[in-house]
């Protein structure tokens, strides 16, 4: 009783005089079942499909998830799809998976800045998928493994398909034979090989090329003696040697004359060789062989396996087959650049050792020997074969104005003098020297003309033609005798003297490639400006003679051209101030040593000009060090050495590699300088001085500690790494293995270019070096910061810095050890001297999580498709930072544990860890807490090159994913109930909600589960249990009655056949089959339309089923009226499309055989008022057990039924034919009062289904009685 005590106003609250009742819902839905991810036997609430694809994932394929006895455990999605389809509105579902289930998880990597022993190399032979271990031979053979050690990690590969492994065990250097030039075929392993010396046979040696011969060439013309020949022409699969560089089979040979043959070789040239280079035919010795370990590819330069390293010697690969070869042992090596790689070099390239010199000429006169004068030329061609003594050639041209011919290489031997005999084919003739009876050179043609008479000494003939270059007459005869150099002659009757070819103003020269009039020309100390360029006897004139004719044998010289604008490093263009003589193909020095380089000539741009042609070339390819205004630039003549084999990559080389990896590096880089030309397969070639001797390569073998996922070429790189953090899959199951993830240095920091005001070393002994900043926006403990220059470059040389506590006030930064160093203190300090200022930026790191579409076997194109993609940005390493990444994804847990591996407590709603990421958790790998306030900078950020050219983080997959389907079973979904209701799995999870009133498992019809689903729903009274029928096949009348007989429940209905839907997941999109689907969650979304629409009142039958297609099965009315009634009570799904009104339920009927309650909607309706009334009379515990009590509490119940009668459950005109109540001294004995029992009585009428409707009609007369 309230107290008055006091004088006052008292305003009371006072209970009205009932508490009316609110009625539960009765279509909140229960589910468990299989899905392809979420939390594990924690029920989640779901209010849509997209809601349960978004918490749970979508479809599952059958395939998949059929286990043990064809079982199948995908059908929970369709059941949910089909619920909210046919009306449903709230699903409680129960994600269950067996415990050995897994979740996918990968780790990621770093560079550990810290490790100053880090290793690196690349393989030297391609790893192929599911190898690398001592199981799955063969390991991976690597290029100067440096540190690695047993127990390291290692990076396999680059972007997405990188592998990191263990190093299980070291090997030795296993057998293998470096090649000087790469195999023409692919050999399988077990192929047979044989080690030969050069074995020349002296039948077949030696002959000449007669013509140049471009790499690539599949036949040579050959030149030889009459005996060669002959020798040679009845052979084939004849082993040549040509120049001493390369090996080919000749696959035939054809005669064309005595001395020439032409032959047909098997495979093509790799180099190319000039007219005369020497081929030799070889023998093959006998010997034993030795097989191939592993298998040798077309275009490889390593063989493994006979490990023959006698450089010189010639390896024999494929004995006896049809792909037989031979190339030359070499010395695997690494060539040491002095400029770094221009472009990426494809393995395969060939470099040859050239020597490079400034433009130069050799003054001759003639006779030499590629130009000869001759006495008679009649009857000579090109092609014809110049022979004197014991040496010959192949004539290049003849003219037959000037009497002579040109050869098309030097003739080998002693230089030609006239009055030599030689042999042009079958011609004989002598070699002349200029003047002669025909060609006449003057001390000068002006004025002199065609048809004039040349007279010596009355010795007469007409000009033919005049030649202004060679300052020299054709006569149309020839003179009784050669006038002799210096005979004063007349021409025209004017006097004139005879010269030699060679004298002040006409200079024949070696060679004229590249001269043009308007060049300037130094022999010796004099200089002349070229006016013409005769080609066919291969001198110049000049527009003025020199003071005396040059001896032959003098060196000609030409003025340097210079650079008239500068041009930075990757300019592709140079400016020159002069480009006579230049052309495409021509090699140019730019500037001079130490910083010279070389590069060709691609083609010239704009027009030509006039003398000196200023203008721009284009170059090859970029070139790689700036050259300012005004260096020289000369052209160069360009010799191969054909007495060094060439340098052939081993490896593809990266743009900038410094280190060329080649099969024969013997004596390169001995004598420097030296330069080498790499000709890549499009033919750029590209000039490098070495920077050293060739190093000797040391490969080895190294055993992983697991097989390879992805196969990865020779010369990808492996590298050792650290590991950093472990990423795992949110949830388990195979679903985890469509992850990927790419990290990457973020590109917008956090601190971004703060001003340094000044640099403060440690105060005293124990204390901390300090920076003052500008600005400390984005700066916390355990920010990594960079200093950048005032330009914003990095500094060099200065390491990361990491803030260990921030005074705002201040605006100081203090730093931890070891803090500031010597290259910062100066940079800030040089800075703030210039009157600027050095910056900082902090470094920070981002995480893309990305999850690919389930795989599409229809159209497979989109499997990379990707469903959703989270991205987290400025994350950091340091615990200490509120960006800990930790802390903002979510840490690693262990399912059913209280915390997660941070020690954090897990999310009461899922059971998960707190995080930010709906994919993946991760963990730290660091073991020693103290240890994660190092400088970390965050994963490696690797990359991948796309197609089109552009780049993107790597994605990198997770993998090891589990459903467990062979161990899904009963248990799994039955579950074990706990006192602790975290604890509870499976069905027994179901529990914990307590507004669910109904429950299914889809597609699961075992006695046990089946059963497990009634015992819950009698236990806890206010369910019903919704059972699908058996699956097809087995699914006919029988069968499904034997199903109804194992069970009698008032809580349970059974429902059947199956439900058939288009095929989520088709083998192909022309031939959609169609796929079974339990009918439950159809059926629980049709009850929830039916009690929202209508009222729970009202038999969830005669209505469509929505989204399905078809049934497994198709029952006729006959065989319904079997199923229908008591005692079987089987709710039968029929097809009434033939009377146009679709697949409906026709049926309503719990599996009880008690008659009063084998309407489900009069069980449900129980149901409701039941566990309305229990949750409405809760205030009724305690209260005084008295009239009062008993008055109000039948009113509460009676307005509660009154509306529910109101709304057609119950029968009756009024409510008293509808329902009664009564709490009363007629319900309860004194006994049960002063034992605290209040009994309430109820009768309720429910409304039963119109069933069976009967319409009986009659025929009646006119006037009968009603």
């Amino acid at each position: 009783m309230p107290e008055y005590l006091a004088p006052g106003v008292y305003v009371e609250e006072t209970q009205a005089s009932n508490k009316p009742i609110e009625g539960v819902s009765t279509s909140t839905t229960g589910l468990v079942g299989v899905t392809e991810r979420g939390p594990l036997n924690v029920p989640q609430l779901v209010t849509s499909f997209g809601e349960f694809q978004r918490l749970f994932g979508g479809m599952l394929p059958a395939d998949e998830f059929t286990g043990p006895g064809a079982r199948v455990h995908s059908y929970l999605p369709h059941a949910v799809e089909g619920f909210f389809l046919n009306g449903g509105k709230r699903a409680w579902v129960t994600r269950v998976l067996p415990e050995q289930a897994e979740r996918a998880r990968r780790d990621l990597f770093h560079l550990d800045l810290a490790n100053a022993a880090i290793g690196g190399s690349v393989l030297l032979r391609p790893a192929l998928q599911d190898t690398g271990t001592a199981i799955n031979l063969p390991r991976l053979y690597v290029l100067d493994p440096g540190n690695f050690g047993v127990g390291d990690w290692v990076r396999v590969g680059d972007g997405s398909r990188a592998d990191y492994r263990l190093v299980q065990a070291l090997g030795a250097a296993p057998a293998h034979t470096a090649l000087t030039l790469p195999l023409y075929f692919s050999h399988a392993a077990g192929a047979p090989t044989r080690d030969i010396a050069v074995t020349v046979n002296a039948t077949l040696s030696p002959f000449t090329l007669r013509d140049d011969t471009r790499a690539g060439a599949t036949e040579v013309v050959l030149s030889g003696t009459a005996a060669l020949i002959t020798n040679l022409l009845p052979l084939t699969h004849q082993l040549l040697q040509v120049d001493g560089a390369e090996y080919v089979f000749a696959a035939a040979v054809v005669g064309l004359s005595t001395t020439e043959a032409r032959v047909l070789l098997e495979t093509p040239l790799r180099l190319p060789h000039a007219r005369g280079a020497q081929l030799d035919g070889l023998d093959i010795p006998a010997g034993a062989n030795v097989n191939l370990d592993v298998a040798a590819s077309a275009g490889g330069l390593l063989l493994f396996g006979p490990g023959f390293s006698t450089a010189g010697n010639l390896v024999v690969v494929g004995v006896g087959s049809a792909q037989e070869e031979v190339q030359r042992v070499g010395t695997l090596a690494q060539l040491p650049l002095d400029v770094p790689a221009y472009a990426p070099y494809p393995a395969g390239t060939i470099g040859q050792l050239v020597t490079l010199d400034d433009d130069a000429r050799t003054v001759v006169d003639l006779p030499t020997n590629v130009v000869v004068p001759l006495d008679t030329v009649a009857g000579m061609s090109a092609g014809m074969t110049f022979t004197f003594g014991a040496n010959n050639q192949v004539v290049a041209a003849v003219n037959p104005a000037l009497g002579l011919v040109r050869l098309a290489a030097p003739l080998p031997g002693p230089a030609l003098a006239a009055g030599d005999a030689v042999q042009v084919g079958a011609i004989a003739a002598s070699v002349v020297a200029y003047p002669t009876e025909r060609v006449v050179p003057l001390d000068s043609v002006n004025g002199v003309e065609t048809g004039m008479t040349f007279d010596n000494a009355g010795d007469t003939a007409l000009v033919a033609t005049v030649l202004p270059d060679l300052r020299a007459v054709v006569l149309a005869t020839a003179l009784a005798a050669a006038p002799a150099a210096g005979t004063a002659v007349t021409v025209g009757g004017n006097a004139n003297t005879a010269q030699s070819l060679l004298r002040p103003d006409v200079i024949p020269l070696d060679d004229v490639d590249g001269l043009a009039p308007g060049m300037s020309i130094t022999i010796g100390a004099d200089t002349g400006t070229i006016s013409a360029v005769n080609t066919t006897v291969g001198a110049v004139a000049l527009q003025a003679p020199l003071p005396a004719a040059p001896a032959a044998g003098a060196t000609a010289s030409f003025a340097l051209r210079h650079t008239t604008q500068a041009a930075g490093a990757g300019a592709a263009t140079l400016a020159l101030d002069n480009r006579l003589g230049l052309d495409a193909g021509d090699v140019l020095r730019i500037g001079a040593s130490p910083d010279e380089e070389y590069v060709a000539i691609a083609r010239m741009l704009g027009e030509r000009g006039v003398s000196p042609d200023a203008g721009v070339v284009q170059l090859a390819h970029p070139l790689s060090a700036g050259h300012a205004s005004g260096v020289e630039v000369a052209r160069q003549d360009v010799a191969v050495d054909t007495t060094r084999q060439p340098a052939t990559l081993v490896l593809s080389t990266a743009d900038g590699s410094d280190q060329l990896l080649v099969g024969d590096g013997t004596t390169y880089g001995a004598v420097l300088p030296e330069v080498v030309r790499f000709t890549t397969a499009d033919g750029i070639a590209y000039f490098h001085r070495l920077d050293g001797a060739a190093a000797n390569a040391s490969p080895l073998e190294i055993e992983l500690d697991d097989r390879l996922d992805f196969s990865h070429a020779a010369g990808a790189v492996v590298a050792e790494r650290n590991r950093l953090f472990a990423v795992q899959a949110l949830d388990a199951g195979g679903w985890g293995d469509r992850l990927m993830v790419a990290a990457a240095d973020e590109a917008s920091s956090l601190a971004a270019n703060a001003n340094v005001l000044a640099a403060n070393p440690p105060p005293g002994p124990g204390m901390f070096s300090s920076l003052q900043l500008a600005t400390l926006t984005g700066i916390e403990p355990g920010t990594i910061l960079e200093l950048l220059a005032p330009d914003g470059a990095p500094v060099a040389g200065a390491p990361l810095l990491k803030a260990r506590a921030v005074d705002r006030a201040s605006r100081l930064v203090l730093l931890d050890p070891p803090g500031l160093q010597a290259a910062h203190m100066n940079a800030v300090n040089n800075a703030l001297m210039a009157g600027l200022n050095a910056r900082v930026r902090s470094r920070e790191w981002s995480l893309t999580v990305l999850l690919r579409q389930r795989p599409d076997p229809a159209v497979p194109t989109r499997n990379d498709n990707l469903l959703d993609q989270e991205s987290f940005r400025q994350l950091s390493m340091d615990p200490r930072h509120s960006r800990y990444f930790e802390r903002v994804i979510g840490a690693t847990f262990t399912p059913g544990a209280p915390a997660d591996d941070a020690g954090n407590p897990l999310r009461r709603w899922d059971r998960r860890s707190e995080g930010a990421s709906q994919y993946i958790r991760v963990l730290d790998l660091e073991p020693v807490i103290a240890n994660r306030t190092a400088i970390r900078l965050g994963p490696e950020a690797l990359l991948d090159v796309l197609p089109s050219g552009l780049v993107r983080p790597a994605r990198l997959p997770l993998s090891g994913g589990s459903d467990a389907v062979p161990l899904m079973g009963d248990p799994m979904y039955a579950g074990t109930d706990n006192n602790e209701p975290d604890l509870r799995t499976g069905l027994q999870a179901l529990k914990n909600p307590q507004n669910i009133s109904l429950v299914a498992i889809p597609g699961q019809t075992t006695a046990a589960l089946q059963q497990a689903l009634i015992d819950q729903c009698e236990a806890m009274r206010y369910r019903f249990a919704v059972l699908d029928g058996p699956p097809p096949d087995n699914d006919t009348l029988a069968d499904v009655q034997d199903l109804r007989s194992r069970y009698d429940s008032r809580y349970a209905a059974v429902y059947h056949p199956w439900l058939t839907i288009p095929d989520p997941f088709p083998q192909s999109l022309a031939n959609l089959r169609q796929v079974p689907i339990p009918p439950s969650g159809h059926m629980l979304g049709i009850y929830a339309r039916v009690d929202n629409e209508r009222g729970v009142h009202k038999a969830p039958a005669n209505e469509v089923v929505r989204g399905i297609s078809g049934l497994t099965r198709y029952f006729s009315k006959g065989e319904q009226d079997i199923l229908n009634p008591y005692p079987a009570n089987i709710n039968v799904v029929r097809d009434f499309r033939p009377n146009n009104r679709g697949l409906r339920v026709w049926g309503a009927r719990c599996i009880t055989s008690e008659s009063e309650f084998k309407y489900l909607n009069v069980r449900r309706l129980l149901i409701f008022l039941e566990d309305s009334i229990d949750r409405g009379m809760q205030w009724v515990v305690f209260e005084p057990n008295a009239e009062e009590l008993w008055a109000r509490v039948r009113r509460s119940i009676t307005n509660f039924l009154t509306t529910v009668w109101r709304n057609g459950a119950l029968e009756g005109t009024t409510p008293e034919q509808g329902f009664f109540v009564k709490c009363d001294r007629t319900t309860m004995t004194r006994d049960d009062i002063d034992n605290g029992r209040l009994i309430v009585v109820i009768g309720v009428a429910p409304v039963k289904p119109a069933e069976y409707v009967i319409i009986r009609i009659g025929l009646w007369t006119a006037d009968a009685e009603q």
